[in-house]
């Protein structure tokens, strides 16, 4: 099921990414030879007017195949023979669709779903299940004391936890307007080397108008856009490692956990891979959007680059990026076997 909703959300957003190449090159009157979903062998194809639109068998990326941009190609209203402006459009829609596709999924959960709000209150909204307090504290507890520290605020949770190096706790708590002492075991998580109580916060859902969604959505569409941001800084700084990286298998994985979140968070998560997948082909690397635009940039600044060179150019990096999804797919089966 989780290899199914995967295929699903990343086929939507490849659609979306490939929809912005096809309507523009249309717009600017470039013929349009196939559009096309997947790769390798044909499942289903349909002839239309000008264009063949086609279904293929490995569901991983797509592409629009625009006649006119191979070095030998004359076709009347070819790729080539555009303006530097009409093929960066092109080039860049796809990202550009991408991000849109992302505000739409932010904007629309929102508008919908409302927002979560945490309580500021020390009130248990859920529980760790496989926590070793679960069933000891309950949901509607109220902390009002850690170990003698008094607790006002949620936040004072953390710090007390934080403060207090031990493998357990005595709570003052209120319970159905009763006050009790507990003492609470804590449990220990190997990958943090630290002790956690396993606790949730309250939160209520706010609901938006029309107008406070578009504001929120700005919001929150620009943490998530700082959050991308910072990752890929951290890729390349070498502050993250390179093994972190998901590919088709690992976002499999991410894509099962999420769903375990319910509808709302795979929204979410898909809005998130939409801002991935348009950061990653922005990267000036040969055969993706992005190394396509630097030589389209370079000609409008008057440098002109051999087109026999910029095609093999991006060969090479086609099989470079072929070579690292491997490589990527790989790392992702190991850490599965290694957890």
């Amino acid at each position: 099921m989780n290899i199914i909703i995967t295929i699903l959300i990343l086929g939507i957003i490849i659609m979306v990414h490939e929809l912005g190449h096809f309507l523009t090159a249309k717009y600017f009157k470039m013929p349009v030879e196939e559009f096309s979903l997947g790769m390798g062998p044909v499942l289903f194809s349909h002839e239309g007017l000008h264009t063949r639109y086609c279904l293929r068998a490995i569901p991983i990326g797509g592409f629009v195949n625009i006649k006119g941009m191979e070095v030998e190609s004359v076709v009347k209203d070819g790729f080539n023979t555009k303006s530097p402006f009409q093929r960066f459009v092109v080039l860049v829609a796809g990202v550009v669709m991408n991000f849109i596709l992302a505000y739409i999924i932010v904007f629309g959960s929102l508008l919908y779903n409302g927002k979560a709000v945490q309580n500021e209150k020390p009130v248990i909204g859920n529980m760790v299940e496989t926590s070793k307090s679960f069933g000891n504290l309950k949901t509607g507890d109220e902390i009002l004391e850690i170990d003698g520290n008094r607790i006002d605020r949620w936040e004072d949770i953390s710090r007390v936890n934080g403060e207090i190096e031990s493998s357990s706790m005595e709570f003052l708590i209120k319970r159905d307007g009763e006050i009790i002492k507990k003492e609470v075991e804590l449990t220990f998580d190997e990958q943090r080397n630290d002790y956690y109580i396993g606790i949730l916060p309250e939160y209520s859902i706010e609901k938006y108008g029309f107008i406070d969604a578009v504001s929120e959505s700005g919001t929150a569409y620009k943490n998530l856009f700082t959050m991308i941001l910072k990752g890929f800084k951290q890729l390349v700084t070498g502050q993250v490692s390179a093994k972190e990286i998901s590919g088709p298998v690992g976002i499999v994985k991410i894509v099962g956990d999420a769903s375990q979140g319910g509808v709302g968070i795979l929204f979410w998560l898909t809005a998130l891979l939409s801002i991935n997948i348009g950061f990653f082909n922005l990267l000036p690397f040969p055969a993706l959007d992005g190394g396509r635009i630097i030589f389209v940039l370079l000609e409008v600044i008057g440098i002109k680059v051999n087109k026999r060179f910029e095609e093999k150019f991006h060969m090479v990096g086609m099989i470079i990026l072929f070579g690292l999804i491997i490589l990527i797919t790989f790392n992702d089966v190991l850490n599965i076997f290694n957890r």
